[in-house]
Parts: C-alpha cells; structure tokens; sequence
C-alpha cells in the first residue's frame, strides 16, 4: 500500500511539474510572440521611413537635374517671343561685365 501511495505522490508530483512547465511555455510562447510582433512592426516602420526619405531624396535629384534644361527650355521661349528684347538685353549685359573688368 505504501508502495502505491508513494508512486501515487510522484505521478502527482510529476503532473503538476509537467502542468507548471507547460503554463511557463505557455507564458514564453506568448512573450516571443509579443516580442516578434513589435520587432517585426518597428522593422517595418523603418523600412517605410527609409523608402518615403528615398523617394523625397530622389525626388530631389530629379529636380535638380531638371532645373538646368528647364530654365534653357524658359529662355528659349523668351528669345522666340521677343527677339529684339532679346538682343538687347544680351548687349546690355555684355556692355555691364565688359566695364566690371
């Protein structure tokens, strides 16, 4: 009878061991999980504010590169428009740097 009260003592000992190691793995599973998520989500807030500061850097550039033939395409149209004015102005502007020398 000891005998059986004594395996009955470590069975029970031994469930609850097994039902407390599978409440802590429980309770870890949960944290990892937890964890992930907000690490995969500040991930993904920083890839998302790297492509938008890409994109505005690029944006940039682009303008920049653009400015140049812009402001030729601008004084083009102008000198088509009023030719005269045109060459008057040019005369003028080389008269001015020509005196700065």
């Amino acid at each position: 009878m000891s005998e059986n009260v004594g395996k009955s003592t470590i069975d029970a000992v031994a469930d609850q061991a097994r039902a407390t190691a599978d409440r802590l793995a429980g309770r870890a599973t949960d944290a990892i999980s937890s964890a992930k998520t907000a690490i995969h989500e500040t991930v993904d807030n920083a890839a998302d504010r790297a492509t938008s500061a890409t994109q505005w850097a690029s944006d940039k550039v682009n303008a920049a590169k653009q400015a140049p033939s812009d402001l030729i395409e601008t004084g083009a149209q102008y000198i088509k428009a009023q030719p005269y004015r045109a060459v008057a102005i040019g005369l003028a502007l080389g008269y001015l740097i020509g005196k700065l020398r």
